[in-house]
């Protein structure tokens, strides 16, 4: 897969988007790369292709603008019922609309779709 690789089903309907962004650090708020696979409801991602071994649920989730501190093409997702915000970077504006694109697909066609504010970095 590429760099930002999407497969699609056969209705044209973005099912699975791949590939590398950086993710702040929790404790240290270093950037890191991370291999990431936008599956169905989930955010998977880890260190490499092989195995992204962590999950962000999506469902529910808000999806705000980067704090500004650091990056530009950074935004935040936060897990429905949970106190911590993963901040993400993509390389370029492309590759972030890219992304906004499929995670907004996917949390439109969730089942709940009902608790989606605005489907747009805020």
């Amino acid at each position: 897969a590429t760099s930002n690789g999407v497969a699609e089903n056969t209705n044209g309907t973005i099912r699975v988007k791949k590939g590398w962004l950086s993710k702040r650090t929790q404790f240290t708020h270093r950037w890191k790369p991370a291999w990431f696979v936008l599956k169905e409801t989930e955010l998977l991602y880890g260190d490499n292709e092989e195995e992204p071994r962590k999950t962000i649920n999506m469902v529910g989730a808000h999806i705000g603008a980067g704090d500004g501190r650091d990056t530009q093409y950074s935004w935040t997702v936060t897990p429905k019922d949970s106190k911590r915000t993963f901040f993400l970077r993509a390389g370029s504006e492309a590759e972030q609309q890219e992304w906004m694109q499929a995670i907004c697909e996917v949390m439109l066609g969730s089942s709940n779709a009902r608790h989606l504010r605005a489907c747009a970095i805020q």
